[in-house]
């Protein structure tokens, strides 16, 4: 049969067919064996490798959906013990020793042990839990077995972080859960209604106040403990829904960013007669957040006020305060144009609606939540109250005034909304702004006025002020990219055998 008819150098004495090039002068392809069979035992991949083995990293982030692979080893040997630190007791640590898998599919956090009461595992191959009450000091995952733990074949250790990004950090987030894998914070301590407080930074920036809130040094993290999970009262606990303690945003994965808002930057200048005084802006809370943090559906909420302490029916001083510098001082995205009509700018960087607002006085720093509505009024409220467009009321005065056309506007592409004349004559009235947030803070807020910057000129009309006092918008790592840092990974092992390779 033409079937016996092969070349005896293409196939092997059973039959087998071997790999032949073929240059294509005859059409002969090149033909491989269909099975390859390994004839090499378990015994001959082993190759003796006996040591202690210390396997350390120290100082390493995990971006937010990252992992990092502290060892992975095909071997045989003894596992001695496994510690790892880090700044967020949400990092998951999956440790596989042979068959063992101590969670799957992405491991267990210190969290959710200590939420547990820290025993969740059996005593030989258990992991302890240890709470450093600080992402400065660190969470650590310890696994310690009462005597050395024995492998033949394959040794992970693998860190995973899955803390999602979320923008509602230092905002409104009574219904936060994680991701799939991981526990649920009890109280979304993370979101606004508490401050930041240490004496000694009194008179640091507010870049190292937001360095100090990422690694807090002789006091606690941030944490608005006042809060509740929607999820944990509404029976999804027995769903399967897994609680942890603290919450997932604590260290750098919630580092906070502080822009101030122009009115708490610069100190305009007040007309007496024909002299000037020193105009500040002070903060005052109107109404306290009640039955704080209230529901998902319906915030508590606070109202500020936002003052250019002046007179009665006080001005600012024309002349040296121009509409180029009164619209760079006034803050909240107020704009006065040439035909004297004033307006907010919705699409202004430092207009505030929707957005996280904080203030800062000396070495307190507090969350006011997401600002819902604004609005403007002049000369101890005795005018109509200004509201931009789209927005509603804050303290309940009349509307009625014109709406200044696109036409009119030369402050950007926003759209104004109500207006009214913005000078006196040649002088500017005095803003007074008023704001709400929601959720509110939990406590007793702060009254305080800015002060001017040691050294400081006045230029223009206004002079600028220290970092003492300051308001604005407040955004967070979280937003984007919450990453955890490693501060610490120590594994110990004794190695016999090495394997495949």
């Amino acid at each position: 049969m033409q079937a016996n008819r092969r070349s005896p150098g293409n196939y092997t004495q059973d039959g087998s067919p071997i790999a032949v090039p073929g240059d294509g002068s005859l059409g002969i392809p090149t033909v491989f064996a269909g099975v390859a069979k390994d004839q090499r035992t378990d015994a001959s991949e082993q190759r003796a490798d006996e040591r202690f083995v210390y396997t350390e990293f120290d100082n390493l982030s995990i971006d937010s959906g990252g992992n990092f692979v502290a060892l992975d080893a095909y071997e045989a040997g003894e596992l001695h013990n496994i510690v790892v630190v880090s700044d967020n007791p949400y990092l998951q640590v999956f440790v596989q020793i042979d068959d063992f898998r101590n969670q799957e599919p992405n491991g267990i956090t210190v969290a959710e042990l200590l939420y547990n009461g820290n025993l969740t595992q059996l005593s030989q191959r258990r992991f302890r839990a240890i709470d450093g009450q600080s992402p400065t000091v660190g969470y650590a995952m310890v696994f310690e077995p009462h005597a050395p733990i024995q492998y033949t074949d394959r040794i992970r250790v693998i860190l995973y972080n899955n803390v999602k990004s979320n923008r509602n950090v230092y905002g409104k987030d009574l219904n936060y859960r994680s991701s799939a894998t991981m526990p649920t914070p009890a109280v979304p301590a993370h979101m606004a209604g508490s401050s930041f407080e240490q004496a000694s930074l009194a008179s640091v920036s507010l870049a190292e106040i937001a360095n100090a809130m990422t690694t807090p040094v002789g006091s606690p993290a941030y944490f608005s403990g006042k809060t509740y999970n929607t999820a944990s009262i509404n029976g999804q606990l027995l769903s399967g829904m897994k609680l942890g303690t603290d919450h997932p945003y604590v260290g750098i994965a919630g580092r906070p960013n502080f822009s101030s808002d122009p009115s708490s930057s610069f100190i305009p200048q007040e007309k007496v007669g024909s002299s000037t005084r020193n105009a500040p802006y002070r903060l005052s809370i109107r109404d306290e957040a009640e039955r704080f943090p209230g529901t998902s559906a319906s915030y508590s909420s606070m109202i500020v006020d936002i003052k250019c302490q002046v007179g009665e029916s006080g001005v600012l001083k024309g002349g040296g305060l121009t509409d180029a510098t009164f619209n760079q001082s006034a803050g909240f995205g107020l704009y006065h144009d040439s035909a004297d009509n004033i307006g907010f700018d919705t699409n202004h960087a430092d207009y505030p609606v929707g957005k996280r607002m904080f203030y800062r006085v000396g070495g307190e720093v507090a969350m006011l939540g997401v600002c819902t509505a604004i609005s403007l009024t002049h000369a101890n409220e005795s005018t109509n109250e200004l509201i931009p467009a789209g927005g509603s009321s804050v303290i309940g005065l009349s509307t009625t005034a014109t709406v200044l056309s696109d036409v009119d506007k030369t402050a950007g592409t926003g759209t104004f909304g109500h207006t009214f004349a913005g000078m006196s004559s040649s002088d500017y009235k005095a803003p007074e702004f008023h704001l709400k947030f929601e959720p509110g803070l939990s406590g007793k807020g702060s009254d305080f006025s800015t002060e001017l910057l040691s050294g400081a000129s006045t230029t223009d009309g206004i002079t600028a002020t220290n970092e003492f006092a300051r308001w604005g918008i407040v955004t967070s790592q979280a937003d984007t990219n919450p990453q955890i840092f490693v501060k610490k990974i120590d594994i110990r092992r004794r190695k016999v055998y090495s394997k495949r390779g």
